[in-house]
């Protein structure tokens, strides 16, 4: 496993050695985040449920919201 800063060389990332390192991760990005970029409405989270609430009422937004989470 690399140590060290990396940096690139010519197209690749490399190790202080100049050995190719290969990133491996997830980029989450928004995950369980409801931004507008993201939904393609505008608002922000909180105007989302807000708005949720007040079109399906308490219970229903809550309990579309707990299955949002869940089924995220």
């Amino acid at each position: 496993m690399a140590t060290g800063i990396l940096r690139i060389q010519d197209n690749k990332v490399v190790d202080e050695n100049g050995t190719v390192v290969i990133l491996r991760g997830a980029g989450l990005g928004g995950w369980m985040n409801m931004e507008n970029f993201i939904t393609g409405y505008p608002g922000h989270e909180q105007q989302h449920r807000a708005s949720m609430e007040r079109v399906l009422g308490k219970d229903k937004a809550e309990f579309f919201f707990d299955k949002f989470l869940e089924c995220l």
